[in-house]
């Protein structure tokens, strides 16, 4: 398979070659003044520093270049950039920015010295650098956009970028909900809040995470679980969507790099304070946020020192109701091939308190311009506070085939009427939990680096330490159920996909045992329920990784060509741990203690139901301190449950060791990148395991190792001045994730079948070709067009595998070899294709030629449109779209920035998507249905110092509604509300 792959990057690459060498001629009918590309005999050095016009901020991604030479510098995060092997004399320098006036001047060039340079680029329609945070011609929007599109139209591989805008902070509340404003983008949600990134229509586990380029793992283990990270800490967000040699390959889909702070960001002291508050339409929750950071250079600006911290917390409610539909073997009347019925319905509502954390510092210290080195501690954490009411109505519970004697209840008898969605049950089961649970996400990162020059080499170095923690617990779970004579009769009508109804009846049970519907229930009280069981859980699972990178980069002149060498080396330790304990009081041993059973009555209370869904019952809310309270009053009853502790450990641990070599060379019309990396991984999984019915617990442990090589090249064609077009080709792979790989299996000696991970399982891979045009207007306008393809293969499913096939789970008496497994295992091949569009544009560069009035110029438009399409083999033989793809994904917004007036209205959409397998029944896959939110954001700046804003957040109330087959059979269905912020943020 690896020179099968090579052989066809191999090919493509020289096929992209050919096409640019074959392009030089009309590049260089666009652009006159820029020669063929020459080697420098007698060379010397161009440094310096980029700024905005009044020097008060860095310009980040500003092109450098010298005329009639093709080589090209990009300003770093602190304005400053070199020209390594500059032509002696003299000659005139151009530094171009997207929204900013070029900037020309002469300079003279001496061999083998340096040629300082400092430029200020003045405001053509507005823009400002990355990280900015102060108001600058009062247009925030306006200056972030530009200031994304040069950091994209600089890079030598194709990205989106999300800029902070000029107060330094995001209008999103975390990063999955900045990148969801990017082209190609679609967002996850869970309760309303965005968490996972589906990147150009593929799984959220093939987008990895980084920090300042450095890879981490997520506590949700290698899918990217990003509300872990609130928005306020970067100053930028980069979704690397074509993969280089210099990015690790375990990125399929892409990479989303975060860019935080540094002091040397700044030209001296500088501070921000943001402070918001508002609340929630449904229930009526607050919410706030409070955040900022302050930094500072020392010693001539040898040293620099950044801190900062945000917060943002936020109580909802949230209306749910679920429905499982199945197939019922208790329909036996003409017709059942082809009928469902729904087997259960409940009702989950949410209270929650739900936060977002951080904490980051950074030391800088620049003994001189040819070393810098830097300590970064970054902590983010997402807290979920959850109080959950569920109950449960058990349709099939005592349910008895239709032709077999017996009294019906009604379930799935089509003989009394009932149909998939209307009808009336009696003596229906009621299921209760109520729960208290209390989960963290958290992400601890140090880094220690530095960026050296020794001679004509460059050295990067890293040494990062990652704690990435998904800590669950201590939670209180309760279990209640009704007792056989106080069941109600239920009727239900699910013909309306938002109001799935049932209406409580009590029960009648006649002389000959059949039921009839007696008067209707009004309430669910403390009676209608008997104790089960209480537990308390808690769970840790702990990834440790520690990382070591060193890239080396030197200038050269190739074949007459200026071109950069980069090699690097990277080692990755990695280690996930999963822990868990259980306590548990049962009915039954408290009544073998002599203990007064509880009952929901101990710990309810009298608050009115927050939510609007129209239940057609009352209920109460239970208390989180009288939930507790009662746990400690019967904590002497308590068993520990070792079994549980046992079946859930895991340990995960990987050493990945990489090595790349990368060309970046320059002609007259452009670049091209081409590299190749190499990368040796190293899985052991250990796990406990039952292996005999009743026997202990023994521990194993499997070994698996393999090697991976990632060739890609890309083609960067400056076609004029304003126009790009992007042609790359580049391998990828996904590793399987931590809980994949662990042996913890389930044995059933009974049935012949063995169930769990599979620490055999290997990476998916994929090919990937993109074409895009970028045209970059003047006054900040932009638009794009591109297509891309994804060649999938080694896809990972769930699969029932025959035989088993090792002799690792045999035990005295049982060859287990010949089981069936049911597990996760590579085979599935497929693709992912698309087109991607993009454009933006004010109304400024219009304004005078039309003779408008100048407030007219403030408008602009936002737009970006994904159409996509994913495919994918099942073990079945199906081909299925794959999990998280919509084949349509488009944002728009409408903005207006004038006389320090800053306003976004914008909806994004995208259509269902695939969410899980079904069973291959009539019930179907799962579905997320299609889904919109409309947004609005306005802020007024006083001066460069004080600001205020509003923020509202999905204003329509839209609802998430997942089906089962057909979008009548709705399964899941919630509501989150609206929510509203006001705040002040000051800069100085």
């Amino acid at each position: 398979m690896t020179n099968t792959r090579l052989k066809s990057m191999l090919l493509c690459g020289a096929a992209s070659i050919g096409l640019g060498l074959g392009l030089t001629p009309a590049a260089a009918v666009a652009d006159e003044g820029v020669s063929a590309a020459v080697a420098v005999a007698d060379a010397g050095q161009v440094s310096g520093v980029v700024t905005d016009a009044d020097g008060r901020s860095y310009l980040v991604g500003a092109e450098v270049r010298i005329d009639g030479y093709s080589q090209v510098a990009v300003t770093d995060r602190e304005g400053r950039f070199t020209l390594q092997r500059a032509p002696v004399g003299r000659h005139t320098l151009s530094i171009a920015y997207v929204g900013r006036v070029t900037h020309r001047m002469e300079i003279d060039i001496a061999a083998d010295a340096v040629t300082p340079v400092t430029a200020a680029l003045a405001i053509d329609t507005g823009a400002s650098s990355v990280a900015d945070v102060v108001v600058t011609a009062s247009r925030p929007m306006a200056e972030s956009e530009a200031a994304a599109l040069q950091i994209q139209r600089s890079s030598t591989s194709l990205v989106n970028v999300v800029a902070a805008d000029a107060i330094g902070r995001f209008p999103d509340q975390n990063i999955a909900a900045a990148l969801s404003r990017l082209p190609g983008i679609a967002v996850e949600r869970d309760q309303g809040q965005e968490r996972y990134v589906n990147l150009r229509g593929a799984p959220s586990r093939w987008t990895t995470i980084a920090f300042d380029g450095v890879n981490v793992i997520s506590p949700s283990g290698r899918t990217a679980r990003l509300d872990t990270i609130p928005a306020a800490i970067a100053s930028s967000v980069q979704a690397r969507k074509a993969v280089t040699a210099a990015m690790p390959g375990e990125t399929l889909a892409g990479n989303i790099n975060i860019i935080t702070r540094s002091a040397f960001d700044y030209p001296g002291l500088m501070a921000a304070a943001d402070l918001g508050l508002g609340y929630n339409d449904l229930g009526g929750g607050a919410q706030y946020n409070a955040g900022g950071f302050i930094s500072n250079t020392f010693a001539d600006g040898r040293f620099g020192v950044l801190l900062s911290a945000s917060r943002y917390e936020r109580e909802m409610v949230t209306d749910n109701f679920e429905t499982d539909w199945e197939t019922a073997k208790e329909d036996q009347e003409p017709g059942f091939e082809t009928r469902t019925w729904a087997d259960a319905h409940q009702n989950k509502l949410y209270r929650l308190t739900r936060s977002n954390t951080a904490y980051s510092g950074r030391l800088d210290y620049r003994p001189s311009d040819d070393h810098r080195f830097f300590l970064s501690s970054i902590y983010t954490e997402f807290t979920d506070d959850e109080m959950r009411n569920a109950h449960e109505f058990d349709f099939d519970d005592g349910a008895v085939a239709t032709n077999k004697a017996g009294i019906s209840n009604g379930y799935a008898d089509v003989r009394t009427g009932n149909t998939a969605t209307r009808g009336t049950i009696y003596n229906v089961d009621l299921d209760s939990t109520l729960n208290v649970n209390h989960t963290t996400q958290s992400i601890f990162t140090t880094t220690l680096g530095g960026d050296q020059r020794f001679g004509g080499w460059n050295a990067s170095w890293r040494l990062n330490y990652t704690d990435a923690k998904s800590d669950g617990g201590p939670s209180f779970n309760s279990t209640w159920k009704s007792p056989n004579n106080r069941r109600p009769t239920v009727v239900y009508d699910f013909t309306d996909r938002e109001n799935h109804s049932v209406r409580l009846y009590d029960t009648i049970v006649n002389p000959d045992g059949s039921f009839s519907q007696g008067e209707i229930k009004r309430s669910l009280d403390p009676q209608d329920y008997d104790f089960v069981n209480m537990r308390v859980n808690a769970s840790l699972a702990q990834t440790k990784a520690y990382t070591a990178r060193l890239d080396l980069t030197r200038d050269i002149d190739l074949f007459g060509l200026p071109t950069e060498l980069a090699f690097g080396f990277q080692y990755d330790d990695r280690t996930k741990e999963n822990n868990s304990s259980r306590l548990e009081i049962t009915a039954a041993a408290l009544a073998a203690a002599g203990v007064a059973l509880p009952t929901t009555d101990d710990f309810a209370l009298n608050t009115p139901y927050k939510g609007k869904l129209p239940l057609g019952y009352a209920f109460r809310y239970h208390s989180e301190k009288g939930a507790w309270d009662l746990w400690n009053r019967l904590k002497p009853n308590a068993v520990d449950k070792p079994d549980v502790a046992n079946e859930n450990y895991y340990k995960v641990s990987e050493s990945v060791i990489a090595g790349y070599a990368m060309a970046t060379t320059y002609f007259n019309w452009g670049n091209v990148v081409a590299g190749l990396r190499a990368e040796r991984v190293e899985n052991t999984s250990q796990a406990l395991v039952q292996m005999e019915e009743d026997g202990p617990f023994e521990p194993l442990e499997f070994k698996d190792d393999n090697l991976e090589v990632f060739p890609s090249l890309h083609l960067n064609w400056d076609i004029n001045d304003e126009m790009k077009l992007r042609l790359s080709a580049n391998t990828g792979a996904a590793r399987p994730d931590y809980t994949d790989l662990r042996p913890n299996y389930s044995i059933s000696d009974e049935d012949g079948e063995i169930s769990g991970g599979n620490p055999y399982a290997g990476p998916e891979k994929s090919i990937g070709f993109d074409a895009y045009f970028e045209w970059y207007r003047p006054g900040g306008a932009f638009l794009s067009a591109g297509v891309y393809y994804k060649d999938l293969r080694d896809v990972l499913f769930d699969i029932e595998r025959t035989p088993y096939g090792s002799d690792a789970l045999n035990v005295p008496g049982y060859d287990r070899s010949g089981y069936t497994y049911f597990t996760i295992d590579n085979g599935g091949d497929g693709f992912i294709r698309g087109l991607e569009f993009s454009y933006s544009q004010t109304m400024e560069p219009f304004a005078e030629r039309l003779g408008l009035p100048d407030w007219a110029a403030g408008f602009g438009v936002r737009a970006n449109l994904t159409l996509n399409e994913s495919e994918a083999t099942t073990p079945d033989g199906r081909k299925v779209g794959l999990p998280g793809a919509s084949d349509m994904i488009y944002n728009a917004a409408l903005s207006y920035e004038r006389y320090g007036f800053s306003s976004r209205i914008s909806w994004q959409y995208r259509t269902e998507w695939l969410d899980g397998l079904g069973g291959g029944d009539i019930v179907g896959d799962s579905y997320w249905d299609e889904v919109g939110r409309l947004d609005f954001k306005a802020s007024y700046a006083f001066n460069d110092n004080a600001e205020i804003y509003f923020d509202a957040n999905n204003l329509l109330n839209e609802p998430g509604v997942r089906y089962q087959g057909e979008t009548w059979r709705v399964s899941e269905y919630e509501r989150f509300g609206a929510r509203y912020m006001i705040g002040l943020r000051l800069n100085f």
